[in-house]
C-alpha cells in the first residue's frame, strides 16, 4: 500500500483517536496559548508575535512523541486488520508513553547538531523524525530510523513532509497577521495589542490539527520502508 493511500485511510478511519492523542501531547502548548497574559505594551506585543512563531520549534518533541502514538493505527491498517476506535486509542496512548524517551533523545541530538551548525541539525531532524514509529526498544529506535532515512528517497519524502508542515503553520500565522495590527504600531490602541493573542492561539490550534496528519505520514513512511526492506530480503 502506498504511503499516501495508507495515510489517508488511517486518518479517515481513526480521526477521533488521532485528535484525542494530539490534544494530549500538545496540551502544554494549548494551555500556554489560552493562559497567556494579554499584551498591554509594545514590547509585550512583539514578544507574543515571536512566541507564536517559536511554537513551531517547540512542537517538534510532541510531534515525535505523537508519531509513536499513531504508529499502531498505521500498522493495523497496513496489515489489513483495523482495530476498534477504543482499542486504537488505548494502543496509541501506550505508544505515546514508549516514544517519550526516544523522542527526547532524538531532539537532544537535533539540538546539539543545530548548535554546531544549522544544516546538521536539519539533517538529524530528517534522520530521526520517524523515531516514534520504530518497533525497536529504547535508543535502538534512533539507529533503526537513521538507517532507513539514509535511503535518499525516504529522506526526501520525510523532508518534504516536515517542510509541508512548517509551511502550513507559517501560512496560518501569516494569514492571521493580515487582519491584525502587525507589525505593531508605535502607538497601538489597547484593543490592537489585545488582538495579538489570536496569533498565539491560531499557531497552537494549527499545530494540534496538522500534527496528527504529519505523524501518520511519518509512520506510514516508516512502514513503507519496512515493507520494501522485507521484499528485498525475501528469497526469490
Amino acid at each position: 500500500m502506498s504511503v499516501t493511500r495508507l495515510s489517508v485511510r488511517t486518518c479517515v478511519r481513526y480521526v477521533v483517536p488521532l485528535m484525542v492523542l494530539s490534544a494530549l501531547v500538545f496540551a502544554p502548548l494549548l494551555y500556554l496559548a489560552w493562559r497567556a497574559k494579554l499584551p498591554t505594551t509594545v514590547p509585550e506585543g512583539k514578544s507574543m508575535i515571536r512566541l507564536a512563531w517559536a511554537l513551531l520549534g517547540a512542537s517538534l518533541v510532541p510531534l515525535l512523541v505523537l508519531v509513536g502514538g499513531v504508529a499502531p493505527m498505521v500498522r493495523a491498517m497496513a496489515e489489513g486488520r483495523p482495530t476498534s476506535q477504543a482499542r486504537a486509542l488505548g494502543d496509541g496512548m501506550r505508544g505515546l508513553v514508549r516514544a517519550v524517551v526516544p523522542a527526547l533523545l532524538a531532539m537532544t541530538a537535533v539540538v546539539i547538531g543545530g548548535l554546531a551548525f544549522v544544516v546538521p541539525g536539519l539533517a538529524l531532524l530528517v534522520l530521526f523524525a520517524m523515531t516514534g514509529a520504530s518497533t525497536h526498544a529504547g535508543a535502538a529506535r534512533l539507529t533503526d530510523v537513521a538507517e532507513r532515512a539514509r535511503d535518499r528517497r525516504t529522506a526526501l519524502v520525510v523532508a518534504g513532509t516536515l517542510m509541508a508542515t512548517f509551511v502550513v503553520h507559517a501560512a496560518a500565522v501569516w494569514i492571521t497577521q493580515r487582519g491584525l495590527a502587525v507589525p505593531v504600531p508605535s502607538k497601538p490602541r489597547p484593543e490592537q495589542l489585545a488582538q495579538l493573542i489570536k496569533l498565539l492561539r491560531v499557531a497552537a490550534i494549527t499545530i494540534a490539527l496538522v500534527a496528527p496528519i504529519t505523524a501518520v505520514v511519518l509512520a506510514a513512511i516508516y512502514g513503507s520502508s519496512t515493507s520494501s526492506e522485507t521484499s528485498v530480503d525475501r528469497p526469490s
